[in-house]
């Protein structure tokens, strides 16, 4: 839905140290902070908004469900609270990793690796274009027809084949704005620490390059 989309051409500009300091945030509210059943709620909630709610993963936390219930049938006793405790920090940390990749691509990640060894990057570029490249083959199913894509990905596969290269910008200098997006994201960390998980959905949606736009206004002026 769009009044819930952020700007896309706002996290296309971001600097990649940025984009992984994001990240590294996100991964901690989801680790150490992921026994909040409201985060748990707001991330289903964004999900289902977004129409994106991933029936697959939920069929992962059911199985879950029923193997931690099944020593129940066998006449053991089971602390249903335990289990409640397992399942929630779960749900949360899966349903965290597919709503964070709505804003954060992987291989926006690929110029901190331009001095590493060849096959690390490879290796690192093609498992992060998996989902942008099973984004592309859905679209191309729906769009196209059958013959037109399975030609298509011939001509890719064989194409890549002997030289596979990631092509990748030039990471430009770390800029007034980008320190002011480390901050503001920052603060939102602190308060989803200190207060309650649930602010730390709010970043992306609040900062939809209004940070950066206003900066560079505001610099022009003066």
């Amino acid at each position: 839905m769009r009044f819930l989309s952020s700007n896309e051409a706002d996290w296309e500009r971001r600097h990649p140290v940025t984009l992984l300091f994001f990240l590294l945030v996100h991964l901690y509210v989801l680790t150490y902070l992921n026994d909040s059943i409201w985060l748990l709620l707001g991330l289903f909630g964004l999900l289902l908004m977004e129409r994106r709610f991933p029936l697959a993963m939920l069929g992962v936390i059911l199985a879950f469900l029923l193997i931690s219930l099944a020593p129940f049938v066998l006449g053991w006793r089971i602390s249903v609270g335990g289990v409640t405790n397992q399942l929630i920090p779960l749900a949360t940390f899966l349903f965290g990793m597919i709503w964070v990749n709505r804003f954060m691509r992987l291989e926006r990640l690929l110029p901190f690796l331009n001095k590493w060894p060849r096959s690390t990057r490879l290796l690192y570029g093609g498992w992060a274009l998996v989902p942008t490249m099973e984004r592309a083959v859905r679209l191309s199913l729906a769009s196209h027809p059958r013959r037109d894509w399975q030609e298509a990905v011939v001509v890719g596969i064989d194409s890549q084949r002997l030289e596979p290269v990631y092509v990748t910008n030039r990471m430009r200098r770390f800029e007034r704005h980008d320190w002011v997006q480390c901050l503001v994201l920052a603060s939102f960390g602190a308060i989803a620490g200190m207060v309650t998980p649930v602010v730390w959905l709010l970043y992306p949606y609040l900062t939809k390059g209004g940070v950066r736009d206003a900066l560079v206004i505001l610099g022009r002026r003066t």
